[in-house]
């Protein structure tokens, strides 16, 4: 049972660390425009957050009747 396990182990690294196959898809470019689109989208609704809050808090009274 070990020795299936082994083997079955020891050929899949072998697939994930053979040079031929070990680049494929697409580059890192592609993640990266998306990870700065995500951080840019992220900025922007955390500034939309912040106005709405401001403007809600700018709505309390300053003294008490």
């Amino acid at each position: 049972m070990s020795l299936k396990v082994y083997t079955a182990l020891a050929a899949r690294l072998r697939v994930l660390t053979d040079p031929a196959l070990r680049d494929r898809g697409e580059g890192p470019i592609p993640h990266v425009v998306m990870i700065a689109m995500m951080a840019a989208a992220a900025i922007t609704i955390g500034g939309l957050i912040l106005a709405v809050g401001e403007d809600w808090v700018d709505l309390i009274p300053d003294a008490m009747p």
